[in-house]
């Protein structure tokens, strides 16, 4: 067959194969993105109402890549809480305002307030008075400077703390931002010493503050966290037929209302391949702001 003729023949089909796909093309649906990790963020604010947990978590996406080591995520040193800059502390997103309107940080918190003065409170609060009554030559002293930020209480007049929170709590704003937290306290009251060397505290004031990590780490190498079954519309527990969540942008021909409806389970470790593929998603430590509660009566303690 002449070359020409060969030719002729491949562009004719050449022709009628863009012909036939547009075609195809004109009979599909138009393509629709699939839902992906970075919009939880997204149907957290837009949609479920949850202001704080969609900004701890576009924190972490907006975040340089970073994984929490166990020192900073249990507060030893060299990451304590004082130790960290900003881009490894988070202290204005949460508020206790915001904690407060949730029954389960009421509850935490009436918790503390009767029952931090237990033997490992009071030795935690005698200890940090010892601390700092070096080179103090006045009889009588405040302990506990509440006009300072979380993180400095933490390291000077922190006595106790109560972790709370469980899987099975309501899914709302503070179980999206927070889940298991710690609520801390920290006591503050006038220290008087005697001629003899002897010592009494008079606490009347406390402080309460919320500490949590935030990241995407497990503690068990052979099973990562679930966090729920997410998709456009929200979020839901019970157990749906396992999908993979896209982690960067997909686009496919389907119908707009199935791709709306469909619920993709989320797990810790998710966040963790998004990272790796993204370069970014950095782990942060949670700190909220001070709430401060004068007591009706001072509790006397010995410093001995």
């Amino acid at each position: 067959m002449p070359s020409a003729i060969r030719f002729v023949q491949q562009r004719l089909v050449k022709v009628d194969q863009e012909s036939l796909r547009a075609q195809l093309q004109k009979k599909l649906p138009p393509k629709v993105r699939l839902f992906q990790l970075e919009d939880i963020p997204g149907v957290m604010r837009s949609r479920m109402g949850w202001p704080v947990a969609a900004g701890l978590m576009e924190r972490w996406f907006n975040g340089a890549a970073f994984r929490m080591p166990a020192e900073m995520k249990e507060s030893r040193s060299p990451h304590r809480l004082n130790q960290l800059s900003s881009v490894h502390l988070e202290e204005s997103i949460v508020t206790m305002s915001w904690a407060l309107r949730f029954a389960r940080v009421q509850t935490a918190m009436a918790t503390l307030q009767s029952g931090w003065a237990t033997a490992k409170g009071i030795k935690e609060l005698r200890q940090k008075i010892k601390d700092q009554s070096f080179g103090k030559t006045l009889k009588r002293w405040r302990f506990g400077d509440f006009n300072q930020s979380a993180k400095v209480l933490d390291a000077t007049c922190q006595v106790n703390y109560l972790t709370f929170g469980k899987l099975s709590d309501p899914m709302d704003d503070f179980y999206g931002a927070m889940g298991e937290a710690q609520l801390k306290v920290a006591a503050s009251g006038f220290v008087s010493t005697g001629s003899n060397g002897s010592g009494t505290v008079d606490i009347d004031e406390l402080a309460f503050y919320l500490r949590d990590s935030y990241d995407f780490n497990d503690s068990n190498p052979l099973m990562s966290q679930p966090l729920g079954f997410w998709g456009a519309t929200g979020v839901e527990r019970h157990f749906q037929l396992r999908r993979d969540i896209p982690i960067s942008d997909q686009w496919v021909h389907t119908d707009a209302a199935d791709v709306a409806a469909t619920k993709y389970e989320v797990q810790n470790n998710d966040f963790r391949r998004w990272s790796a593929l993204q370069g970014r998603g950095g782990d942060f430590m949670v700190l909220s702001d001070v709430h401060r509660v004068r007591l009706a009566f001072p509790l006397r303690f010995d410093l001995q």
